[in-house]
C-alpha cells in the first residue's frame, strides 16, 4: 500500500495484520505506519509471539497436507487442510486487539 493511501486510511486490525503478514513481527519492538515510527506495547508483542506459534503450526499443517495428499491423492484431505489453515489465519487476525493504536506509542520519529 502506498504512503498516500496509508495517510487516508485509519490503522485497523486488518491493516496491521497485512503489513506484518510476511515477517516475524514478534522480533520487532517498533512498527512503521504512514512514515511514523511507533513503539509496540508489551501486550501487543505477547500477542505477536503467540501468533508466531500459531503460524508455525499452520506451516507444519501445510507440509503435512502436501506429504499426505501426494501419497493418498484425496482432494478432501487437501480441502480439509486448506480450511484448517484459513481458520488458523482468521484466528491470528482475531487475536489482535480491535484498537491497534491503543497499543502503539508514537516515538516522535519519522521515517525518511
Amino acid at each position: 500500500m502506498s504512503a498516500s493511501r496509508e495517510a487516508s486510511v485509519p490503522l485497523t486490525r486488518w491493516q496491521y495484520f497485512t503489513k506484518n503478514l510476511y515477517r516475524n513481527a514478534a522480533n520487532e519492538t517498533q512498527f512503521i505506519y504512514n512514515k511514523v515510527i511507533y513503539e509496540k506495547s508489551e501486550a501487543l508483542q505477547d500477542i505477536e509471539r503467540r501468533s508466531g506459534r500459531i503460524n508455525a503450526v499452520l506451516l507444519l499443517l501445510l507440509l503435512l497436507m502436501f506429504l499426505l495428499a501426494g501419497r493418498y491423492h484425496n482432494i478432501y484431505l487437501v480441502v480439509f487442510y486448506l480450511v484448517a489453515v484459513i481458520v488458523g489465519e482468521a484466528a491470528r487476525l482475531l487475536m489482535l486487539p480491535k484498537d491497534i493504536k491503543a497499543h502503539l506509542k508514537d516515538t516522535g520519529y519519522r521515517e525518511r
